[in-house]
């Protein structure tokens, strides 16, 4: 599994929310994080509708985190943004499996496993932590 660059992306402008602690624009969020401008508004859209940024409207205006940073996981920000955190199609929801052995297999087994460490993981590391690993 790698996360495409998008995803990155929002998670360093939510840790940059974080370590302000205060209202950002758009273009100071780019600046302050390497990230593209045109990037920005594209990712931060994404995690407004998921209630993890909120939007300030007018001449004062920018973003702000909509949640406590102990509450905003790498998970949550991973699964706005990626299409699938699965490491293999046989763990999808429909289960699919080219070889009919979804049940039995030894492989899809593992991959079970450790999508779980995998989600555990994530779920577990908070905003809140990134700050101070």
């Amino acid at each position: 599994m790698q996360l495409n660059v998008t995803t990155d992306y929002a998670i360093r402008a939510v840790l940059y929310l974080a370590i302000k602690d205060d209202r950002a624009t758009s273009n100071e969020i780019a600046m302050a994080m390497g990230i593209p401008p045109s990037y920005v508004l594209k990712v931060i859209c994404k995690l407004v509708a998921a209630g993890i940024i909120k939007r300030i409207v007018g001449a004062q205006g920018g973003f702000l985190l909509d949640k406590k940073q102990t509450e905003i996981s790498l998970y949550e920000i991973i699964n706005v943004l990626e299409a699938t955190t699965k490491l293999n199609r046989c763990l999808e929801a429909d289960r699919y499996c080219s070889r009919f052995a979804t049940e039995n297999c030894p492989v899809r087994t593992f991959y079970c496993e450790l999508q779980s460490l995998i989600e555990k993981k994530l779920q577990a590391m908070t905003i809140a932590s990134l700050l101070h690993e």
